[in-house]
Order: structure tokens, then C-alpha cells, then sequence
């Protein structure tokens, strides 16, 4: 007894305890906010359980919420929408915000100082105050086709919204508007720690300015990239609030997402152990699509 006694007093004097300790509050809120809200939401999933249920022992349904998924043309269609928007919506983003970085790394102190403030000013705007702002824009009477009708597009080559075909490009045009901003910052951070020597090495050597992009920025961004692709993939696959606010998921489903489906199923059907299943499986996409991905890479770094 007196041995342990010894020990426990050693250790608390080494400190050791210390950084458990805070790490505890930390750790205590992971667990509340995170863990086992998951880990409920797995338990859902396996029942019929809808908001009138109490007695979840008697609609045990194992994983046939998970097999009902693949005979719900709906369900099919939601999963596929989610990873066409992601796509299209990250290939955008990571586009259109290296281009503006590497712009506005280009002016002067006094220019970046007054345009990066403007240009980051939608990431200050609620999403679904966004969905509201290009709602407006996309109205037939708006202010997009008046210049569209100038160029002769018509809501009828161009139905926006309203088109099966266009209401996607729609909403990720919307996004992009939106997350790009992001981009920019982060990206600009990563300009800034890039060694000006290098670029001024590579122009004595003859390199243009693609090609020092081409062989120093972009290696040197690697990891840049890497972080924030995964924050962004994340984010567009539990994509709710722009098209929901846009379109709801339609016309004809056409836009709807796994989170909008599964909103509709718990709030809507009351198909809560449904929705949890759909929840689960929009958790897993991504994961394959981007968690793999990043983890890999961060493996091989090291």
C-alpha cells in the first residue's frame, strides 16, 4: 500500500497527471458533443423507429435500414447528386481560389489591403441568406438574364433553377461564390511562407511564371491543399442549407442530397431510424471519398 502510495505521490510530483488533466475538459466535450451522439445515431439505424416509438425492442430491423437504401430510387439518386456537387463544387473552388490568390499576391500592399477585405466578404454572410441572395439573382426577371439576355441567352437555353439539367450547376455556381473566399485566405497564408529566393532563383535560371508555379508553388502548397481539400469535401457532402434554401432538392429531385433526403425522412416521414441510416451512409462517403485520401497522404509525409 505504501509502495503505491510512494508511486502515485512520484508521479504527481514528475507531472505526469498534468497534461491529462487538460486534456480532460477536451476530451469530456468530444465525448458528450461527438461520441455519443454517433454512436446513438448507429443505434437508430437499426431500428423502425419513428417519433412516436418509446419501445425500440420491438422494430429491430439489424441492417435492413441499410439494404432498403439500395432499393430507394431516391436514396440512389441523393447519393449521387451529393458527389457530383461535391466535385464539381471542390474542382471550382480550388480553381477559381488559386487563380485569385496568386492575383491578389500580385499587388501591392496598399491594393491587397483594400481588395482581399471585399473579396472575403461573403464568407461573413449565413448560407442561407446566400440561397436567398441567388434565389433573387436567378429569377427569370433578375438581374442574371437581363445581362444573359443581352448575350441572347434565354431562360430557355439557360432554364437555371427551374432546369433538371442546370438547377446542380446552379447551386454550385452559388457555392463557389460563397467558399471561395476561404480558399483565397488560406492560400494567400501559403504564399506568404513560400521563400522569395526561390522565385527569383528560378527567373535568373529562365523560368517564366507558369512554370515557377508549375515547379515551386505547387509542390510547396501540397499540404495546403491536402488539409483544406478534406475540410471542403467534408463540408459539401453534408451539404443542406444552399439548396435547400435554392431549390429544396428539386425540380424532380434533381438537386436533392443525402442530408435533405434524410431530413425529409426523419421530419417529414418520421422515418427517424431511416434517416439515421442515411445519415450514416452520407458519414461514409465522406470518408472513402476524402478521409482515405488525406490519411494516406498524411501517412507518406511522415
Amino acid at each position: 500500500m505504501r509502495r503505491r502510495e510512494k508511486a502515485f505521490h512520484w508521479s504527481l510530483e514528475r507531472g505526469d497527471l498534468l497534461p491529462l488533466l487538460l486534456m480532460l475538459p477536451a476530451l469530456l466535450l468530444v465525448v458528450f458533443t461527438m461520441v455519443i451522439p454517433l454512436g446513438y445515431g448507429l443505434f437508430l439505424s437499426l431500428f423502425n423507429f419513428n417519433m412516436g416509438a418509446m419501445d425500440l425492442g420491438r422494430d429491430f430491423v439489424g441492417l435492413g435500414n441499410y439494404a432498403r437504401m439500395f432499393g430507394d430510387a431516391v436514396a440512389m439518386k441523393s447519393i449521387w447528386n451529393t458527389v457530383k456537387f461535391s466535385l464539381g463544387a471542390i474542382a471550382g473552388d480550388m480553381l477559381l481560389g488559386t487563380l485569385a490568390a496568386v492575383m491578389l499576391f500580385q499587388l501591392t500592399r496598399r491594393e491587397a489591403a483594400f481588395a482581399r477585405p471585399i473579396v472575403t466578404m461573403p464568407l461573413l454572410i449565413s448560407p442561407i441568406i446566400i440561397s436567398l441572395m441567388w434565389r433573387y439573382i436567378y429569377d427569370p426577371q433578375g438581374i442574371l438574364y437581363y445581362f444573359l439576355g443581352k448575350a441572347g441567352v434565354t431562360t430557355a437555353t439557360f432554364p437555371g433553377l427551374t432546369g433538371e439539367s442546370t438547377a446542380l450547376l446552379s447551386i454550385i455556381i452559388a457555392h463557389w461564390w460563397q467558399v471561395v473566399p476561404f480558399y483565397i485566405i488560406v492560400l494567400t497564408a501559403g504564399l506568404v511562407s513560400i521563400p522569395q529566393e526561390l522565385y527569383e532563383a528560378a527567373y535568373v535560371d529562365g523560368a517564366g511564371g507558369l512554370r515557377a508555379f508549375r515547379t515551386i508553388t505547387l509542390p510547396l502548397l501540397t499540404k495546403i491543399y491536402m488539409v483544406v481539400l478534406f475540410i471542403s469535401g467534408v463540408d459539401t457532402i453534408k451539404i443542406f442549407d444552399l439548396i435547400y434554401g435554392l431549390t429544396g432538392g428539386g425540380p424532380n429531385n434533381s438537386t436533392i442530397s443525402i442530408s435533405i433526403y434524410a431530413f425529409n425522412q426523419a421530419f417529414s416521414n418520421v422515418q427517424m431510424g431511416y434517416a439515421m441510416a442515411l445519415s450514416v451512409l452520407a458519414m461514409a462517403v465522406a470518408f472513402a471519398l476524402f478521409g482515405i485520401p488525406f490519411t494516406s497522404f498524411s501517412g507518406k509525409r511522415r
